[in-house]
């Protein structure tokens, strides 16, 4: 295959794999807030809105509804019930409450719930602006700058650990149960009997299993899903560096087979992540996880290397690159599954913690809306289905895509990249960041 060959048939597959990655059918209710019911109410922008929110209906004020687990999902869910006048409590088998990983993308999908949430601008504040993206060569070669574009609200990078703070702060004290490893659910006519493993059991209205890409709760509820893994292996860290990154410009490097993606949280605090294909439950070298990925970047652009260098050993992160194909269904009854227990993806667009907070919200705003919770559990679930298949098939194509390691077809790609107009991508990203909640 000669490289003009190369060149079209990379530019044809990005062109039709990269302009559909936003879904295309998604309706004028998933894409504008519900409209007022006798239900509904405002949500006010403080953190104690809780308190201050008119009362509903009293078969929904009522409600107690448990969650099992305690990252970014169950949390933010917790926090949007509270808001409506609903109990929530969350339980997390851990016995300190922290989100693992470095830091995420918060587009504006997911900035919009955090405003509905009374919690923008503290998030705001410790997180750092992303108005740019820019496509990179591994030699630093800008192969495209991508526009993020203007919204009602901004676009952040943020720490996980930040991010799950600010949502904790939302909540009373006492919704959170640290210690609670989820053993099993048992639903009854008009409740749900939650065991855990230290032989305490819990009694709730509805029960929503937010425990991750190995759901427990998805286990008993619709059968085991092994993840698939997809090919590649992800690193995570932070690391604190001076004046080597633009403000607001977030990049990501694509070399042979690896990636490289640099997002700033704000100030001279970094988070960075690298990708390298790899034979699934890579073992890490005798030198260490540093000391491997710095051989594998070696000879890459600034700041690459000295991403890697100044970040300690013991907090690199790894993790496997997972995804889980869409389920027919998230829940049966009172049992209903959200974030990444119901739709896991990749991380290639950035996009997993947003669609968890969308989650909450949705959910939250269901209870508000329908004339019973079983109804509103069937519609949480019904808003939510096609535009989390969507992002979940766009991540994985982008994953592959960058993972890409031949060399002429690596070749064939960064030509075309280079072709590719900013706007079509520019575009699509509108598109998909303009999803309200």
């Amino acid at each position: 295959m000669n490289e003009s060959n190369v060149t079209k048939t990379g530019r044809r597959r990005l062109l039709k794999h990269m302009n559909s990655c936003i879904p295309t059918s998604v309706t004028a209710e998933l894409l504008h807030p519900f409209p007022p019911s006798r239900f509904a109410h405002e949500f006010t922008s403080g953190p104690g809105a809780g308190a201050q929110a008119r009362s509903l209906d009293s078969n929904v004020h009522t409600l107690n509804i448990g969650i099992i687990g305690g990252g970014i999902g169950g949390v933010a869910a917790a926090v949007a019930l509270h808001r409506m006048g609903i109990d929530a409590t969350v339980y997390e088998r851990a016995n300190q409450l922290r989100e693992v990983g470095a830091g995420l993308m918060l587009w504006p999908n997911a900035t919009r719930v955090l405003k509905e949430l009374g919690l923008l601008e503290r998030v705001t504040a410790v997180s750092g602006p992303n108005q740019h993206f820019l496509v990179r060569s591994r030699s630093g070669t800008i192969l495209m700058d991508i526009g993020l574009g203007h919204f009602e609200v901004p676009a952040l990078c943020t720490r996980r650990s930040d991010l799950l703070d600010a949502l904790i702060s939302a909540l009373p004290a006492d919704r959170v149960c640290l210690g609670h490893d989820f053993a099993s659910f048992e639903q009854q006519k008009t409740s749900v009997g939650i065991h855990f493993s230290h032989g305490v059991s819990k009694e709730h209205d509805f029960l929503i299993g937010a425990d991750g890409i190995r759901s427990r709760v998805r286990s008993q509820l619709l059968g085991v899903h092994e993840p698939r893994y997809r090919g590649y292996t992800v690193w995570r860290g932070l690391a604190r560096l001076t004046g080597v990154v633009s403000k607001g410009s977030n990049s990501e490097t694509w070399g042979r087979g690896k990636r490289f993606g640099i997002l700033s949280t704000g100030g001279d605090r970094f988070t960075w992540y690298a990708t390298a294909n790899t034979d699934a439950g890579h073992v890490d070298s005798r030198e260490g996880r540093q000391h491997e990925l710095l051989q594998m970047f070696a000879g890459w652009h600034e700041p690459v290397e000295s991403l890697i260098a100044g970040t300690p050993e013991g907090s690199i992160m790894k993790n496997g690159a997972y995804d889980l194909p869409p389920l027919k269904r998230w829940g049966d009854g009172r049992v209903m599954l959200l974030g990444d227990a119901a739709h896991p993806c990749t991380p290639n667009l950035g996009l997993g913690g947003c669609m968890a907070l969308e989650d909450a919200l949705v959910l939250a705003k269901s209870f508000a809306q329908e004339s019973s919770p079983e109804l509103a559990l069937r519609r949480y679930e019904s808003l939510r289905r096609e535009r989390t298949r969507h992002v979940q098939q766009r991540s994985r194509i982008m994953g592959d895509i960058g993972q890409w390691e031949n060399l002429l077809v690596t070749a064939g790609r960064q030509m075309a990249t280079r072709m590719l107009p900013a706007k079509l991508f520019e575009h699509n990203l509108k598109r998909i960041y303009s999803y309200a909640a």
